[in-house]
């Protein structure tokens, strides 16, 4: 038997009387309810319950809940949603913790500087009046914490303000004004209309919760009617609200993942709407660039990002962005672990138009805050020099699983043809370089390299394999080289072939490690994409990459991802300044240290079978190690063949030698690259 909920209300007419079913006498139902009203109530569905669901309501019913916070409804949205569409649109929770390392510096610190700051009742109402209209903004609000908190954050403030007005005028707060925040001045965004309708009722609550919370005389009734306030749409082409602050936590979606995930038509639909953004940056990077172009000149804005957003391509696209038209960053926290689901670091941001007093980084008082997320001197304007050029490069990048094969696969293969092993080729990927002794890889992959389809199929076996494994796959790809040269890798890298062919080995260091610490490898090796590759066999080169120089340089290049160092060709090397005419003397003495280094280090991997990563873990701060003795010891001939001084700013010092050497090339003129200088 089931049984129709029915509650008296003054709001909403009588409808017609339909069939009467079973009824059931509850207590807690027969409570008159003041209102129903707002959008949350603008159709009314009857609700069929049985009788265990109704004993199960009036159990519930019966709960104090004022301790039940509305934050509630983030986990609500997100369990409600698919844990696949979770990832791929970048929808996680965010922990009332990390909202408030936005909200505080965004909103409550500014106004609590400003209230501080007045001390005349003419001030006091200026800034009434200002609180009144002040708007906040949350352009992917998903259930609407951020606005929650936000509400929270300014109805607190609104009593000190009264507070202080009261003490101003010599009088009782009873007297004083009513409060005067609401929800309406709060408004969000998100294409979600789930999330819509929970941010609208999380609004709502956060109403009743002030009220309870700061023993307000306002009621909570009539509803406020949000449905102009919180709306669904998607940010990147809807006009956003006029807002003094804008907060939230766009998707977390790397660049290279946003196509699979919400298609081809939208992708192209966002590059033409972000035309001037010319590469695949992280999808919350739009969120920056609108944030700072939709604040007035008084705006604040405070964002949660992957931390991505301070380092490459990502950074142009958002925080350089800022910075150079009119931003400042003001409190930042360079990276940390996320407090959602999402397995990533973040990086949380608080920028504004007008200059500020005061910077913190960490959660410490620093001079300055770049768009790198550093306090160090802003190296973003270094110049690439021509002569680091094809130099350094990124390893090939295959495009189809079937190109990785197993050893066993390897042996039987070439004991069918023993001409298979020349295209047959141990692969060296960034994981196995920072974590197996000697970096030594453990996988094999089929390399026919630029031959033609004649020649390839000459290898049979691998050829027959490479066709059912990875033809396949290719045939389905947009790009047309990849489906057309399916036996072929994507990127197969010519110009860094050509460059290690002469060598007997190369320099190579993870894409992205702890430590970036380059290794000598053997040429046959073959180097994919998680490695970067130096075209050099001088151990003197090697030392000046070793160096802590080139270690700062590549630290404030690049941001961290998941606390890790990421090193680029493009960005790391080739704007590094090489020394340009250091003695003969120094450059045997740092190529002797740099081997002496070198040889200690495979010792110790050897011997401990430990991998580059975690022998210096154990050692690289230890004073009395071998480790840090001979670093220390290279670290001094490097700076002697730049000129420094052990207490120069280097980063300034190198960031001016690499604005010299431009401009000597600029002139036509050569500089010293990545080579022993004669």
């Amino acid at each position: 038997m089931s049984f129709v909920i029915s509650s008296h209300t003054n709001q909403l007419p009588t409808p017609p009387t339909p069939p009467t079913p079973p009824t059931l006498s509850l207590p807690f139902l027969s409570t008159t309810t003041d209102y129903f009203n707002g959008g949350l109530f603008s159709d009314i569905h009857p609700i069929e319950l049985t009788k265990s669901e109704l004993t199960i309501l009036e159990a519930c019913g019966r709960q104090n809940w004022s301790q039940i916070r509305p934050a509630i409804f983030g986990n609500i949205f997100e369990a409600a949603t698919d844990k696949e569409k979770r990832h791929s649109y970048g929808i996680h929770f965010t922990s009332e913790v990390d909202i408030m390392k936005i909200v505080r510096p965004t909103i409550s610190k500014f106004w609590e500087e400003k209230i501080e700051s007045a001390t005349t009742i003419k001030e006091l109402n200026k800034l009434q009046l200002e609180l009144q209209g002040y708007r906040v903004l949350d352009p992917a609000c998903g259930s609407g914490n951020f606005l929650y908190i936000a509400y929270q954050e300014l109805k607190r403030i609104e009593q000190l303000l009264l507070e202080k007005i009261a003490s101003r005028r010599r009088s009782e707060r009873q007297q004083m004004e009513i409060s005067f925040v609401t929800p309406i001045q709060f408004y969000g965004i998100d294409t979600n209309q789930f999330a819509v309708e929970l941010a609208r009722v999380t609004l709502m609550i956060a109403r009743k919760v002030a009220i309870d919370k700061f023993g307000l005389t306002e009621t909570a009734l009539p509803l406020d009617t949000l449905d102009q306030n919180i709306i669904c749409q998607d940010a990147l082409f809807s006009k956003w609200p006029e807002a003094n602050a804008i907060i939230g936590n766009p998707p977390f979606l790397g660049g290279k993942h946003i196509r699979l995930a919400v298609g081809d038509e939208y992708v192209d639909r966002v590059f033409e709407q972000f035309s001037d953004v010319k590469d695949s940056v992280d999808f919350c990077c739009y969120w920056y660039r609108l944030a700072h172009e939709y604040l007035g000149e008084n705006g604040r804005a405070g964002l949660v990002g992957t931390n991505s957003v301070s380092q490459g391509k990502s950074r142009v696209a958002s925080l350089d962005f800022i910075t150079q038209n009119g931003g400042y960053i003001h409190e930042a926290i360079s990276t940390q672990p996320w407090s959602g689901e999402a397995k990533v670091h973040v990086s949380i941001v608080n920028w504004s138009r007008q200059k500020p007093e005061y910077y913190y980084l960490d959660n410490q008082k620093v001079s300055q805050i770049n768009s790198s997320l550093t306090s160090t001197i802003d190296v973003s304007g270094a110049v690439k020099l021509k002569a680091n050029k094809n130099q350094c490069f990124q390893g090939v990048i295959p495009v189809g699983n079937g190109f990785i094969i197993t050893e066993e696969l390897v042996k039987k293969w070439i004991e069918a043809d023993a001409k298979n092993q020349d295209i047959l080729k141990l692969f060296s990927m960034g994981k196995n370089l920072a974590q197996n002794p000697l970096g030594k890889p453990e996988r094999w992959i089929i390399d026919f390299n630029d031959m033609s389809l004649e020649d390839a199929s000459n290898y049979s076996l691998p050829f027959e394999y490479i066709k059912t494994t990875v033809k396949p796959e290719r045939d389905n790809n947009r790009d047309s080289r990849a489906r057309n040269y399916w036996w072929q890798f994507l990127r197969s890298r010519p110009a860094m072939r050509k460059a290690i062919a002469p060598l007997s080995y190369y320099f190579t260091v993870p894409r992205v490690s702890k430590w970036a610490v380059f290794l000598q490898v053997p040429i046959k090796w073959l180097p994919g994409d998680l490695n970067v590759v130096v075209a050099s066999d001088d151990f003197y080169i090697l030392g000046i990459l070793t160096s802590k120089i080139h270690r700062l340089w590549i630290q404030a290049k690049s941001s961290t991802l998941k606390g890790d160092i990421p090193y680029t060709h493009n960005t790391c090397f080739e704007t590094f300044p090489f020394p340009q005419n250091p003695s003969q003397k120094l450059v045997q003495e740092i190529r002797q240290t740099t081997q002496q280094l070198h040889q200690s280090r495979t010792e110790q991997m050897k011997q401990k079978q430990w991998g580059i990563t975690q022998l210096y873990n154990q050692f690289f701060t230890e004073s009395t190690s071998q480790l840090f003795k001979l670093h220390a010891q290279l670290d001094e001939l490097v700076i002697q063949a730049y000129k420094f001084n052990k207490n120069d700013n280097i980063l300034e010092k190198i960031l001016q030698f690499n604005l010299e050497l431009a401009a000597i090339e600029k002139q036509g003129k050569q500089i010293v690259g990545p080579w022993f200088p004669n």
